[in-house]
């Protein structure tokens, strides 16, 4: 799973996928890209992520751009290849998440700027570097094991299937089946919203819901007009933004939260206590800048923008 020699994929939009393609023309492309995305991050985060812990970030990013992609086609791709795609994705997402959580808690910690607290600063961080070094292992473990079965020639043997079963009869356009892998992402989010986000079970599931039209919307974004992806999506981006930032620090809170259970040193719990309180004020301080940006109307209006734009949901 070489990366050397290949060009860094492609993000956000696949290049080269038009509304008039057929569909297993559209779907071979954004596939390939997709896939060839994760195998281009996790050698990287796998032997590389003390160079720079931007691989770890866009792996954890590529896997859930694939993982939208795989489960949109599901229909054009064998059970059992679409099966196993699916659970090892979700094991690449879930150990390079936990490895990011941690980069993300590590970069954002602060020592006191006036050495009172000096010691226990570095032990902190000492401990933040440890769980960071243990969440490595799995990547590297996923890696090797994917190598060993290769995931390259099981993306490869996908993508022919695709192709193959492409050829013959007319196949409907890309277009015209784009709204059909829009509608369910669009009704799951706006049933999502609807939720009483005083719970943060609520929340964290609209945040989830969210994710997945986000990465739907990548997809099908050639099928639709220029407002799709200049208006539509970039208001679900500034909101799963937000929503992301509430999610760091809750994150931060139950990470903070176990070293207090866990340590037995007086002043160290102290510390963490302190910090606990930090990240507590600054979740509550983001969650009411969540409720002033969506709002009712908001959610209205948006969804009467979607309707207007692509007559969903």
């Amino acid at each position: 799973m070489s990366q050397s020699e290949e060009p860094v994929p492609e993000s956000k939009w696949v290049k080269g996928v038009s509304k008039k393609h057929p569909i297993h023309k559209a779907a071979h492309r954004i596939l390939q890209s997709r896939l060839s995305a994760v195998s281009y991050w996790l050698p990287l985060a796998a032997e590389k992520s003390d160079e720079d812990v931007e691989y770890v970030h866009q792996l954890r990013v590529s896997t859930r751009r694939a993982f939208a992609a795989v489960r949109a086609f599901s229909d054009l791709i064998p059970k059992s290849a679409d099966e196993d795609l699916r659970a090892k994705l979700h094991q690449v997402r879930r150990f390079a998440g936990e490895a990011r959580n941690l980069d993300v808690i590590c970069a954002e910690f602060v020592c006191c700027g006036d050495g009172s607290c000096e010691e226990t600063c570095a032990q902190v961080v000492d401990a933040i570097k440890q769980r960071r070094q243990q969440a490595q292992q799995p990547i590297i473990a996923i890696h090797d094991e994917l190598i060993a079965g290769d995931f390259n020639g099981q993306i490869a043997e996908v993508l022919d299937g695709i192709k193959k079963r492409g050829k013959g009869k007319t196949k409907p356009a890309f277009g015209k089946q784009a709204p059909r892998y829009l509608k369910p992402a669009l009704k799951s989010f706006f049933r999502a919203s609807k939720a009483d986000f005083t719970s943060d079970d609520a929340f964290h599931e609209f945040r989830l819901r969210g994710k997945k039209l986000r990465y739907t919307m990548e997809i099908v974004a050639p099928a639709f007009e220029s407002a799709f992806r200049k208006k539509l999506y970039r208001r679900i981006s500034l909101l799963q933004d937000v929503m992301g930032m509430v999610n760091d620090r809750a994150t931060a809170k139950v990470v903070f939260g176990e070293w207090i259970e866990e340590t037995e040193d007086s002043q160290l719990k102290n510390f963490f206590r302190g910090i606990l309180l930090a990240e507590a004020r600054a979740h509550d301080d983001l969650r009411q800048a969540f409720n002033a940006i969506w709002t009712p109307k908001a959610a209205k209006e948006l969804k009467r923008e979607f309707r207007s734009c692509c007559g969903a949901p």
